[in-house]
C-alpha cells in the first residue's frame, strides 16, 4: 500500500519506519527542514518532502491521488482537519486523524459518513486506561468480544469477599453478566451453575459488559 503521513514528528518517524519494514510505500510530509533531515537520517531513506501538509499543492505533489491511506499527525487538530478535508475531495484514501482535543472528535467524524475518518485520541485513550486500572477493582479483561462492549474478566474470590460462601444464584451480579467457569486450582475447572458456591480461591471467569464493571467487582470481591 501507498501511505502519506503528513507530520514527521517522534509519532510520525516511527510509524514510518514501521511500515517501511512491513515493504509499504511511505511519504512523509514535514513542513520542519531540520526534522525532515533528522527522520531521512533516522530511517536512512529519502521519504520526506518538505512542505505544509495543509496546501493542497504540496498534498497533490505527495501523490494524495494514489493513496491508499492518508494519516494526519500533526500535532494541531485544526491542521489534521484540513488534511483530511483535502484528501477527501481530490482521494478515496482511507484516514486516520490524531486529535489532541477529544471535543474536536465529532467534526473529524462528521466529515463523511460513508468514509468516516478513523479519529484516535491519545487523552482517551490514556483515561481509558486509566479507568481500566484504577476505577474498576484493577480488573484485567482477558479478552473483549464484538465492539468491546463485552469482556471476559477474571477475580479472585478472597477471604472478605461477599460472595464467599454464596451460591452464584444469591449473588446480585448485574443483568446480562454470566459466571462462565470457576478455577478452583490445580486443574479443577468447573462448568457452574446457579447452586455452585463460591469458595476462597476461587477464580471467576465471568463474561460482563464493560460498564459494569464497578458492579460485578462490588458483587463478587468487594
Amino acid at each position: 500500500m501507498f501511505i502519506l503521513i503528513v507530520g514527521g514528528g517522534k509519532v510520525g518517524t516511527y510509524l514510518a519506519r514501521g511500515l517501511i519494514k512491513q515493504q509499504h510505500e511511505v511519504v512523509v510530509i514535514e513542513k520542519d527542514a531540520r526534522k525532515a533531515q533528522m527522520m531521512t537520517n533516522l530511517l536512512e531513506t529519502d521519504v520526506a518532502i518538505v512542505g505544509d501538509g495543509c496546501d493542497p499543492n504540496v498534498l497533490m505533489q505527495a501523490g494524495v491521488v494514489r493513496a491508499d491511506v492518508v494519516v494526519a499527525d500533526t500535532g494541531d487538530d485544526e491542521d489534521n482537519l484540513v488534511v483530511c478535508i483535502i484528501t477527501k475531495k481530490h482521494s478515496r484514501a482511507r484516514c486516520i486523524a490524531r486529535v489532541n482535543n477529544p471535543k474536536n472528535k465529532l467534526i473529524f467524524e462528521s466529515l463523511d459518513a460513508d468514509r468516516p475518518v478513523t479519529v484516535i485520541s491519545s487523552t482517551e485513550i490514556i483515561l481509558g486506561m486509566i479507568d481500566d486500572r484504577v476505577n474498576a477493582c484493577d480488573l484485567e479483561p482477558l479478552a473483549r468480544v464484538g465492539r468491546g462492549d463485552l469482556e471476559l474478566v477474571q477475580l479472585r474470590i478472597a477471604d472478605d469477599s461477599p460472595s464467599r460462601g454464596k451460591r452464584i444464584a444469591d449473588v446480585a451480579l448485574p443483568r446480562g453478566s454470566v459466571i462462565v467457569a470457576v478455577d478452583r486450582g490445580g486443574g479443577d475447572v468447573l462448568i457452574p451453575n446457579g447452586d455452585t458456591t463460591l469458595q476462597r480461591g476461587d477464580d471467576v471467569i465471568a463474561m460482563i459488559k464493560h460498564d459494569t464493571r464497578l458492579d460485578v467487582c462490588t458483587a463478587l470481591v468487594g
